[in-house]
């Protein structure tokens, strides 16, 4: 599993602010934005590791953003038992926090999964949109690089992103049913794995970076006017075709 995201590098706050005012609501495909935003809070809130937003649909809870494999899976823990912070969270719209995985007891299953991956604490942000809960952004830090339990000012930065990340999904709203957002929203991590793995069939044959990795595939995209997923599909099922 992968403990870490690929991307280490702090961001001033203000500098990932200023970028998320950037993004056009609507303009971007949905999954996309809440990726960046995702991105961007790992990037702004010193000692995180992963962060993940988490949308409800009913009962039903998804993780349709997330910085790597750690979070994902931390999410889809507690979904699978029905409990933890980043459920309570989405459905009250409350801050829950875990300032110490190793003594928590009110999320006691949670947290000894969490510490048993190197999770120190972490800080779940309920996403309220037009008098309801949605979803949650969560924020897990980990050892190594969390010095402590979130400070009041990393969980206002939090705050911030949760309040980008719930305006965006309002957004969406304004024209879709929750039910729709999170078939849009599943099929964008569909397309997001299958590019993922096109690109690491490129790393392997031209023994690249992931950066250089998707640049050929934007590039061949573009040379052959096709859709940047159907590509990389076309290169999955290339790949496990017998040689």
């Amino acid at each position: 599993m992968d403990e870490h995201s690929d991307s280490r590098a702090f961001t001033d706050p203000q500098t990932a602010f200023a970028e998320l005012s950037r993004i056009m609501l609507g303009a971007e495909p949905l999954g996309q934005v809440l990726e960046r935003v995702a991105q961007l809070a790992q990037q702004a809130i010193p000692g995180v590791g992963a962060v993940s937003v988490t949308l409800l649909d009913g009962d039903q809870a998804r993780s349709v953003a997330f910085t790597g494999d750690l979070a994902a899976a931390l999410d889809e823990r507690q979904y699978e038992a029905g409990f933890g912070p980043c459920m309570d969270a989405a459905r009250t719209g409350a801050t829950v926090a875990v300032p110490d995985t190793a003594t928590e007891q009110t999320y006691a299953n949670f947290a000894r999964e969490a510490r048993r991956h190197g999770v120190t604490n972490t800080v779940s942000i309920g996403l309220p949109i037009a008098e309801r809960t949605i979803g949650a952004l969560n924020v897990y830090g980990m050892e190594g690089d969390a010095e402590g339990p979130f400070d009041q000012d990393a969980i206002t930065i939090a705050r911030t992103f949760g309040h980008y990340a719930a305006v965006a999904l309002a957004n969406a709203a304004l024209y879709t049913s929750t039910a729709e957002l999170v078939q849009q929203l599943q099929e964008a991590l569909v397309s997001r794995a299958v590019i993922d793995q096109a690109k690491g069939i490129l790393m392997a044959e031209l023994r690249c970076t992931p950066d250089e990795a998707f640049t050929e595939l934007a590039r061949l995209s573009s040379r052959q006017e096709r859709k940047l997923r159907d590509l990389a599909q076309e290169i999955v099922e290339q790949a496990q075709r017998p040689r």
